[in-house]
């Protein structure tokens, strides 16, 4: 005779003991417990101080029949057809913690009692497991998503030759202790020390999914500045590409004007160039211009037309700021660097997200470090010298097979 438990048919055992008032049902599952741990029918029989046919007998019914009492075990009636459809779709809808939420729900619905031995026979009949939802942003997009993909497909089928794409986020680990999960011997209860460092380390990075090459720098903070400079580390690392198309997140630092100015967006060289030449300080976007601000572009006009991509803009009744700036010149973009911004709420397009994982899976996760330049040393040996030795095993994990992210209501 061999019980092999699951994990999860042991937790819910354990907390069947726990609360267990029947004293032969509670030897029941010691029994099943100690068996699978290794221990022999006669020493059961000599713990639990009955005889070592019994403790046969009560393996035996739970083997063949996942029986746990003298009686025939389960709930005192079952569901029908209705109420088990019923059911399923609850649970399918609603995410219980535990076994005995779903027992009490089951009482208060049908009027059907359950042990825990029984519900959890039922959830697996049934196909249920026990595991952790998985979390999506409340506010993804999908049709943005898809959107996305399509351009980007259509970007990497039209590279020209010495073009490259890269994926640039920024992340901000701590040095504060990470505890995951990890294989532990049974039975044994693994301690590792708590830190609560506030130490943290501010990292900018950029991935070539062709090369598996990476390039990280560390910063104060992470602002229209500091991107600014990371650009031009990417620019300066790939020397021989004549464009370089730059995947990031579209919110934050990458839409200051800092960034925009780097990039010559035109809008925002003709917001400055009208400002520091004219003095005009154009309000907001979507605000309507006011009489003094059209009297002084009309001047402008007059002393320097080419400003002007259409001058019979400034006859319209309402014109915003917006519509202005659509009309004035276009400047020439950065020569080598274009972004394109990533839809909001969605890291699953960014494989750079994936770096970072297995980052903490390599340096954080279930290490202590003593001090904050501890932790800073091991980061940056993990880029500067491991990443390279392990990059070509990653290719599977991290790519742009990208899956699009369903909202979750």
């Amino acid at each position: 005779m061999k019980i092999n438990l699951t994990e999860t048919q042991k937790f819910y055992l354990e907390q069947q003991h726990k609360v267990e008032p029947n004293s032969d049902i509670s030897d029941r599952i010691k029994a099943i417990l100690l068996y699978d741990e290794g221990w022999t029918q006669k020493h059961i029989a000599q713990a639990l101080r009955i005889h070592e046919t019994t403790v046969w007998s009560h393996l035996n019914d739970y083997l063949l029949k996942q029986k746990l009492n003298n009686n025939s075990g389960g709930s005192v009636s079952k569901l029908d057809n209705t109420q088990t459809q019923e059911l399923i779709g609850h649970l399918e809808k609603n995410t219980y913690p535990s076994t005995k939420e779903i027992i009490v729900y089951v009482k208060a619905k049908y009027g059907i009692n359950y042990t825990q031995q029984g519900m959890y026979d039922w959830l697996t009949q049934h196909k249920f497991s026990y595991k952790k939802p998985k979390g999506t942003p409340a506010k993804c997009d999908e049709l943005r998503q898809k959107e996305f993909i399509n351009k980007y497909n259509e970007l990497k089928a039209h590279l020209k030759p010495n073009e490259i794409i890269v994926f640039m986020d920024s992340v901000h680990p701590t040095s504060a202790t990470k505890i995951t999960y990890g294989w532990i011997r049974t039975g044994v209860e693994k301690l590792i020390a708590t830190t609560a460092g506030h130490g943290r380390i501010n990292l900018t990075g950029a991935i070539n999914l062709d090369t598996m090459s990476i390039v990280t720098r560390e910063y104060e903070s992470i602002n229209g500045n500091a991107t600014v400079d990371f650009l031009k580390v990417i620019e300066a690392t790939n020397p021989l590409a004549t464009k370089i198309h730059i995947v990031a997140d579209g919110g934050e630092a990458p839409v200051t004007n800092e960034i925009k100015l780097f990039l010559s967006e035109s809008n925002t060289i003709n917001r400055l160039y009208l400002e520091e030449t004219y003095g005009i300080q154009l309000p907001t976007n979507s605000v309507k211009l006011p009489k003094k601000v059209i009297s002084q572009l009309r001047e402008i006009l007059s002393n320097e037309p080419s400003l002007f991509k259409d001058p019979s803009i400034l006859n319209m009744d309402k014109l915003t700021a917006k519509l202005l700036l659509s009309s004035l010149r276009d400047v020439l973009p950065h020569p080598k660097l274009v972004m394109h911004p990533l839809p909001p709420y969605s890291p699953n397009l960014n494989p750079i997200e994936r770096v970072w994982k297995v980052t903490n899976e390599q340096v954080r996760n279930n290490v202590v470090f003593k001090t904050c330049n501890e932790f800073k040393e091991k980061i940056h040996e993990f880029y500067n010298l491991i990443w390279d030795t392990i990059s070509s095993e990653l290719r599977g994990r991290i790519n742009d097979n990208f899956q699009t992210l369903k909202p979750a209501f």
